[in-house]
């Protein structure tokens, strides 16, 4: 079957799924926009619209291009620098409310650049490849599939504009025009490798690390955390250290994950990996509740749920008590790795 064209099937489900999931991870789990900010229905419906369109129309393209994980976090890092670089310009602003110590240390000729540098690597993860990673592990015969019609493309990518442009007008501050042109530069690039990238075909699905996986995942969100916020400005006197021990990071935890993919990743282990990286926001909601974000505490059970039971599922059809293929589907039409 040629990927380039949508399946017949509806895939109205799992599109509205990741519609909600990225703004629900990104926003809600992340504790940046709490349950009584989320379920606003105003902001809730502008964050659907800015995450849950960006997440589709980048699932999207990876589809359409037929391209692996590495062009998903490619273009979730496009998706970062739109948002924070031009939408809400926190990449500029030196009064960014989240900003703490990064509005001074990294700041150089009106950039926030160790800010910039982590909250591109924070939107490309989990506001964009861990949602995208789970709606398709949900619907797994679905996951080589084009979900978007071309009116629905059309329709998210209005969606997506409208909430980049009301963003744009809602927060108040300017940033210089060469600024905005150079995140117009960044995007564009980003998405000229994303398209040219080869993906990685794994060899096998007998990956023997399965124990280390939920470990790896916690400690992403972990490492970068602690490091951009609190260890590297406390310990390196350079920003540009700090930035480059960053992508060193980076660089280390794709090495390990490429030489574990070349060996093959099982859902499980894809569940695992994503379930790790979840969990440290899931234990760290109780704390933001204490710190008087009502309403969080039941949010990182919820997600503990969800990704309980969509381990039950993925165990039922590893064990094959569930079908993994849709009867609606074509036998060749199998997953894109």
């Amino acid at each position: 079957m040629d990927l380039a064209q949508p399946s017949k099937t509806d895939f109205r489900k799992p599109i509205l799924f990741l519609f909600v999931l990225s703004p629900a991870i990104g926003e809600l789990l992340s504790g940046s926009s709490p349950p009584l900010a989320f379920f606003n229905p105003l902001a809730f419906s502008l964050l659907c619209a800015l995450y849950g369109s960006g997440a589709l129309l980048v699932r999207d393209y990876a589809r359409r291009w037929k391209k692996g994980w590495y062009s998903i976090l490619l273009l979730g890092a496009a998706y970062g620098i739109i948002e924070e670089g031009i939408m809400v310009r926190s990449f500029f602003s030196p009064t960014w409310k989240d900003l703490g110590v990064l509005g001074t240390y990294g700041r150089w000729l009106g950039v926030n650049w160790v800010w910039a540098e982590w909250l591109t690597i924070y939107h490309s993860i989990f506001s964009i490849t861990i949602p995208i990673l789970l709606v398709e592990l949900t619907n797994p015969a679905a996951r080589s599939q084009i979900w978007l019609s071309q009116k629905q493309r059309w329709l998210f990518r209005s969606l997506f504009v409208l909430a980049v442009l009301l963003g744009f007008a809602a927060f108040p501050y300017d940033a210089p025009a060469t600024a905005l042109i150079g995140c117009v530069v960044a995007v564009l690039v980003l998405a000229w490798l994303a398209k040219r990238i080869k993906p990685m075909i794994p060899a096998s699905q007998n990956l023997k690390v399965s124990k280390k996986l939920v470990i790896t995942g916690v400690s992403v969100p972990l490492v970068f955390f602690f490091f951009f916020t609190g260890l590297g400005p406390a310990t390196v006197p350079w920003a540009a250290g700090t930035m480059l021990i960053g992508a060193s990071i980076v660089f280390g935890f794709e090495r390990l994950l490429r030489r574990w993919a070349k060996e093959g990743f099982s859902d499980l282990q894809r569940l695992k990996l994503a379930s790790g990286a979840l969990g440290f926001f899931i234990g760290l909601s109780p704390i933001l509740e204490l710190k008087g974000a009502l309403g969080m505490t039941a949010v990182g059970i919820g997600f503990f749920l969800l990704l309980f039971n969509l381990r039950r599922r993925v165990i039922l059809r590893v064990s094959g008590l569930v079908p993994s293929v849709s009867p609606r589907l074509l036998p060749s039409e199998t997953p894109l790795r």
